[in-house]
């Protein structure tokens, strides 16, 4: 910690000056204003007939941001925006010279980038930080997510909105309504917005812009939009969203009987302010969410699998921190969530987010089983905007649960700050602490990067240092073994630059790390391998190091999309071996907008094996496949074979997964969808171990947020029979449900 201080204040005295150019005041010369509709609102159909955009004044004048950037666009694009007391609408054409070639996928909501697309940015708290982004593509798909942090992104919210296209002998032309209600904007008579167009063509591999995003490449900076004025007298409409749901199946497995299920849960949204809003759930139930995609994993740590469930998805981006202390996936991993209480948003320059859940076995549930675990998680983050874009905040989370006649916790707090210096410049940093029952020492870690980024190039130095008693896996998600924490200084580097129509791009990281360890890290190792002992070669202060480099060419999805070829080097320090390992692969992926793209990667790199505590080899091999027979039908194949070998290049280890998605839209509204998972592992050269997944669902989203889901899940896993390494399949559950739910609007 005492070298933290001096290195912290030697940066911010380098970078004080670079303050100077945050978002300059006033409004720039990328404004529209917006026209007050009177009368009758215009009719999303995607067909620009309507008075309003006849009366409202258009903004034209495209260039370039890919791949000739700030070149004029080929074929440009105009904008109109209206509105009312509680929507906003906003009308795209999108001029082509070849209109029957324009690329339309009908897809999922979400997956539009398959095709042409129009999209928009706007920010109506104009803080310069965060957003919305709306995309569309000539099939009417919706596309949208949330902005933070200037450029991070929150793929996981969805709004509540319309939108229609239409193609046609000028090119294709889109209309947006989207309520207030979905914004979080200031309380003003008068508003000012920012705001940003962009518009990918997807046969021309070209990205074009209505503003000149100074430096950023194709992540647009919330700091870097256009503004909306004139939006006066607006009201944020409903603000009492509740959605009851009812749930009816059976489930089954091997040797049980077939139980019934019936149930019924409720979530409930409710606006405090146009920027604060509360949800609550009780009972909540995921059973349309897909499965875990697989994947292999030969380190010794579990994979991080992403957040599915909707309670939890929308806002989690407010408890987002350099640390991962907050991983709602912890939260009902091992009971039943018995109910949840959330409350995000913005008060002035604070942003705000508390989180509650219950977690046990209901009481009137027939399983009573003592695995599910009842816990109560609580989180609460604070977050303070400062200077221009930046901003520093606090985030503390709890975990009790009984013990016996007491309880027992798990209790992190951390402070952590993002600054924004000049355009380009940022400085991140995080101090954190975790507590648990017994003596707390050595339990903190903090991590400080220091980085310019560019549309052409980027670098980072940074450091951290982790305590070997800092544990957050109750709550959180660190790739971390009990007992044994480390410190590292790292640097990373890369370049791409454009080479005509194509773009080149490179980069190296650097990493020199030493690891800490506690006396018990050493009586645990002993007990879990008796029979081994420390290398000669084994100090506790030795350094490992590790560097990585790439290089690749981005075609701009002409037959290919892009080829990448990387390599790395490293020392790695262990118990019973130090050594010297070796890595290098590649990666070609071809068009993603032909009806079948192929990706494939390949790697061979040394590792060490954890499961026999020494040093070994792995390669794998990698196949990712789309087939889109037609525009509303796609099939994704995915498959991963890789194999661990000794020191003398045998093979003491397989490993296999694949996984099978067809979806077949029969509107933008309603779809079947088939997955399936296979898995096959044999391990060490021992017993093998198999899982198999069937999943079919059909979805109607009959009217905004209101659902019909019908599910079938199935999944099988080998168990032992008899003595000896015999094993053989067995059904592991079955579950056949149908879910409604439906939306009121008070």
């Amino acid at each position: 910690m005492c070298m933290l201080r001096p290195i912290i204040v030697l940066l911010l005295t380098i970078s004080y000056p670079m303050l100077l150019f945050a978002h300059p005041e006033g409004t720039g010369k990328h404004v529209i204003e917006a026209y007050r509709i009177e009368g009758e609102p215009p009719q999303i159909d995607g067909v620009l007939d309507d008075a309003v955009w006849q009366q409202a004044s258009p903004r034209s004048g495209f260039i370039q941001l890919e791949p000739a950037r700030g070149a004029s666009a080929t074929d440009d694009t105009e904008f109109r925006i209206a509105y009312d007391a509680h929507n906003i609408y906003v009308a795209f054409r999108c001029y082509d010279a070849e209109p029957d070639k324009i690329v339309n996928r009908m897809t999922r909501r979400g997956d539009v980038y398959a095709s042409d697309v129009i999209s928009f940015f706007i920010d109506p708290h104009h803080d310069h930080r965060t957003g919305y982004k709306f995309a569309t593509n000539p099939a009417g798909v919706q596309s949208d997510n949330y902005r933070y942090e200037d450029t991070q992104r929150d793929s996981n919210w969805k709004g509540i909105w319309w939108v229609e296209s239409n193609i046609d002998e000028s090119g294709w032309s889109a209309e947006f309504k989207i309520p207030f209600s979905n914004f979080r904007f200031t309380d003003r008579p008068t508003q000012i917005w920012g705001f940003d167009v962009e518009r990918v063509n997807r046969r021309k591999s070209e990205v074009t812009v209505w503003k000149q995003l100074t430096q950023a490449g194709v992540v647009t900076r919330m700091s870097d939009l256009g503004h909306i004025v004139g939006i006066q007298g607006i009201e944020t409409g409903k603000n009492f969203e509740i959605t009851p749901y009812l749930l009816g199946g059976a489930t089954g497995a091997a040797d049980t009987d077939i139980t019934r299920q019936l149930g019924t849960g409720l979530d409930v949204q409710y606006s405090l302010t146009s920027a604060l809003k509360a949800n609550v759930t009780v009972n909540p139930d995921f059973a349309q969410v897909e499965a875990d995609q697989l994947e292999i994993n030969l380190t010794r740590f579990p994979t991080r699998f992403p957040e599915k469930r909707p309670f939890f998805v929308e806002g989690n981006s407010f408890f987002e921190t350099p640390y991962d202390l907050m991983f709602s996936r912890r939260i009902g991993s091992r009971g039943n969530i018995l109910w949840g209480g959330k409350l995000t948003g913005k008060v002035g320059n604070y942003s705000i987010g508390v989180l509650g859940n219950q977690t046990g076995a209901f009481t009137f549930s027939q399983d009573t089983s003592s695995e599910k675990e009842a816990a109560w998680f609580s989180a609460i983050r604070i977050k303070r905007d400062i200077l221009k874009r930046s901003n520093v905040g606090i985030l503390l989370v709890n975990k009790e649960l009984p013990d016996g006649d007491s309880w027992t916790h798990s209790r992190i707090g951390g402070i952590d700050m993002n600054l924004a210096l000049g355009k380009t410049y940022h400085l991140t940093g995080q101090y954190a602490g975790s507590f648990h029952p017994g003596a707390d020492k050595d339990n903190f870690a903090y991590t400080v990067d220091f980085a310019q980024r560019n549309y052409l190039w980027s670098s980072s130095i940074g450091f951290e240092r982790v305590a070997p008693h800092f544990e957050i896996n109750q709550t959180g998600f660190l790739r971390k073994e009990r007992n044994r924490g480390w410190q590292r200084v790292y640097m990373r580097s890369s370049y791409s630059p454009y080479w005509g129509a194509r773009q080149f791009f490179s980069g190296i990281t650097t990493r020199l790390s030493q690891s800490l360890y506690t006396p018990e890290y050493f009586s645990e190792w002993r007990e879990r391998n008796p029979d081994l002992s420390l290398s000669p070669e084994f100090d506790e202060d030795l350094f490992r190091w590790n560097v990585n480099a790439y290089v690749g060419i981005d075609f701009r999805e002409t037959l290919l999309d892009d080829i990448t070829a990387y390599y790395y080097r490293s020392r790695e320090v262990e118990l019973t071996e130090i050594f010297i390992a070796d890595g290098y692969g590649f990666s070609i992926d071809t068009n993603s907008t032909n009806p079948i793209a192929i990706g494939i990667e390949m790697d061979f790199s040394d590792y060490f094996n954890f499961g026999r505590q020494q040093a070994g080899k792995q390669r794998s091999l990698t196949l990712e496949s789309t087939l889109r027979p037609q525009s509303n039908f796609s099939i994704e194949l995915d498959s991963s074979y890789a194999q661990s070998l000794d020191l003398q290049g045998a093979i003491d280890g397989r490993f296999f997964v694949s996984s099978l998605r067809a979806t077949y839209l029969f509107t933008r509204e309603s779809f079947l969808r088939m997955f399936a998972q296979a898995s096959r592992e044999r391990p060490l050269s021992a017993e093998i171990h198999e899982h198999y997944l069937l999943s079919l669902l059909f979805g109607w989203e009959y009217s905004p947020k209101s659902h019909l889901f019908v599910a079938y899940n199935e999944a099988w896993a080998d168990v032992p029979v008899g003595a000896g390494l015999n094993r053989e399949l067995a059904l592991e559950n079955r579950v056949v449900v149908v879910k409604v739910t439906y939306l009121y609007n008070l």
